[in-house]
């Protein structure tokens, strides 16, 4: 009699495989920041895009104030793309955002304001207020009085936990800080090349550790393209946006203007502390980030830029060089070069005027009105 074989087990094994429920493993999508993180100011404009986030640079890497000969120079005249004036922010938590147009004309004189005068305040021709190149005699003064306008809209700019700076800046809204773009930025889209973060501004801060108008954070930073993706020194100028207080809206600001560039001008701002400055008031005439500034003529006027003899030293740059018009103080250049017969601003044309307001207008304040909002 043959012998019955029975599979009843292995039988009963793949009946249950077939009827057991599939299961997947998900996978985690990676976060879009664009997508993902709260609305932004930028977020609600047509005319700005989020793109990914920030590239910030190396721990340590803090701006070195660089050289510009004249010959260098003469080349920053030669025509850019218009599109290299186009701005570049990264916001508090560290989006990148690209402006896709560039921004309709603005006022082409902007006056400052003043909300709240200081009686006796000195005009900025008076010498008795008490980037490198010193050009004769440091003939710099002390400017002292730093809780009155102008002095205190000019700011130290400095790196997260020092009491001293290394770059200057000067009020031209009620939060918008204007300085130079290698003072927020390495300049490049090299590898290694980024932004540098928390810096924290003094507006007329007066000695090492002494801020008479407050320390104020800075959440957003913007340059432009030419400067950020290029590392053109004729666009070396940017903005840092600081958090909206009215202590700071009431402190004022600058005027610009783009036009009538020749002449004599003013600048202030903060060299490195540890520097030398005759009208110091230190025993041992260290700079102590104290303020100090000088007048001059207009040596060069060229497309992007104005050459001029005035006394400054690494950790001016970013500082503003203006003129007056009925004593209103109107920024034409922001200090950002060295060199051996004249110092260079990277000069306020009619575009930068235009980016000034579309950036102050991306970016009101709640405190304070300007003609840009």
């Amino acid at each position: 009699m043959r012998k019955r074989h029975v599979w009843v087990p292995a039988a009963v094994a793949l009946l249950a495989a077939a009827l057991a429920p599939v299961v997947t493993t998900s996978v985690a999508r990676a976060e879009d920041p664009c997508v993902d993180r709260p609305a932004t100011e930028l977020d609600r404009r047509p005319d700005w895009r989020c793109v990914g986030l920030a590239t910030y640079a190396p721990p340590g890497a803090e701006p070195v104030d660089p050289a510009l000969g004249d010959d260098e120079a003469a080349r920053l005249d030669v025509p850019r793309p218009a599109e290299w004036e186009l701005g570049v922010a990264v916001s508090p938590d560290g989006r990148l955002y690209r402006q896709t147009a560039l921004p309709p004309r603005g006022p082409e004189e902007t006056r400052p304001v003043n909300p709240t005068p200081t009686a006796g305040t000195e005009s900025p021709a008076d010498g008795d207020l008490g980037v490198r190149t010193i050009f004769g005699p440091d003939d710099r003064v002390l400017r002292s009085a730093t809780t009155s306008y102008p002095w205190r809209t000019v700011s130290s700019v400095s790196p997260p936990a020092s009491s001293t700076s290394n770059c200057s800046g000067s009020l031209i809204g009620p939060r918008h800080l204007l300085t130079a773009g290698h003072c927020i930025h390495q300049g490049g889209g090299g590898d290694g090349k980024g932004w540098f973060p928390d810096r924290k501004v003094a507006p007329g801060q007066n000695g090492i550790g002494t801020y008479p108008n407050g320390l104020k954070n800075s959440p957003w930073y913007i340059s432009v393209s030419g400067w950020y993706d290029h590392g053109d020194k004729a666009f070396d100028y940017g903005m840092i946006v600081l958090e909206d207080l009215r202590s700071t809206a009431t402190l004022g600001w600058l005027g610009w203007r783009s036009y009538g560039h020749w002449g004599e001008h003013w600048t202030a701002g903060y060299p490195i502390w540890s520097f030398s400055c005759a009208a110091s008031p230190s025993p041992d005439g260290q700079c102590d980030n104290f303020q100090y500034g000088g007048h001059a003529s207009t040596q060069l006027l060229g497309v992007n830029v104005i050459k001029t003899p005035v006394d400054v030293q690494d950790g001016q740059s970013g500082s503003p060089v203006y003129e007056t018009t009925d004593g209103s103080p109107q920024v034409i250049g922001v200090i950002a070069y060295h060199g051996v017969t004249g110092n260079w601003a990277t000069r306020v044309t009619a575009s930068r005027a235009n980016n000034f307001c579309a950036w102050i207008h991306a970016h009101p304040s709640a405190h304070a009105d300007h003609v840009c909002e």
